[in-house]
């Protein structure tokens, strides 16, 4: 228990001097995960999550993400979210609504690997194009503790920014169960590139930890960050979570 706790303890100091130290560039923030495929039934959640980038010119920015879902049976469930972003000072400016339905593929309970296939849909009031996604999602239990997932998404920009391309991008994390309900996760964003143009040498990438753990009456937290490892990327996204289940 005493090792678990000098992790979280570590963990949160890494995050509290990147908060310090950083001084990026403006870019889009960051408020994504990198899902799990798996559905139970009876399951409905409401999450608030915050982005930061801090800039050192224009004013720091921060995007804002209300997000509530539900299971429909053990084996589908769905998600809607709306987004917002301003700079410090300012007030909210809504960017776009979006909607999920995810699917289960592998039977209930699988040991080793699970599957699901995701749809989801954004429409768009800020600079962002209306989009339609197809994402496939893996998780592999390793151990007790430690599961991998991977995401490969294929979207599709539709409406007044519309493209003929297939947009590829590979997500992936790696989580460990550090006991009494606290999680730590290593977290990548790697774009793919189009159909036509496929390949991991894109920009935008990032890497970076989060931190999970309880709150009282059913909350949860999360506190992260993501490294751009590209010059296209932002220096950091400093991301904060909020969610409860019930």
């Amino acid at each position: 228990m005493a090792d678990r706790l000098k992790l979280i303890t570590n963990a949160l100091i890494l995050l509290l001097g990147v908060t310090a130290l950083s001084t990026g560039t403006a870019h889009a923030q960051n408020t994504s995960s990198v899902s799990g495929p798996t559905v139970s039934a009876g399951e409905r959640q409401v999450e608030y999550r915050l982005g930061w980038t801090p800039v050192s010119e224009g004013g720091d920015r921060f995007a804002h993400r209300f997000d509530y879902g539900a299971s429909i049976n053990e084996r589908s469930r769905f998600k809607v979210f709306a987004t917002f972003s301003n700079r410090a000072g300012e007030s909210l400016s809504f960017n776009n609504i979006n909607a999920e339905y995810v699917r289960e593929l592998t039977p209930e309970g699988a040991p080793v690997w699970q599957s699901a296939i995701r749809f989801d849909a954004r429409l768009s009031d800020g600079p962002s194009s209306e989009r339609v996604r197809v994402n496939w999602l893996n998780q592999w239990r390793l151990n007790d503790a430690i599961r991998a997932r991977a995401q490969l998404i294929a979207a599709r920009r539709i409406g007044a920014n519309a493209s003929s391309a297939i947009e590829f991008d590979l997500r992936a994390s790696l989580n460990w169960d550090l006991g009494n309900d606290y999680d730590l996760s290593l977290l990548s964003f790697n774009p793919l590139g189009t159909h036509d143009d496929f390949g991991l040498s894109r920009s935008e990438k990032q890497l970076g930890p989060t931190i999970s753990g309880p709150l009282p009456n059913g909350l949860r937290w999360t506190a992260g960050t993501l490294f751009g490892v590209s010059d296209e990327a932002p220096d950091h996204d400093l991301r904060f979570w909020l969610s409860k289940e019930f």
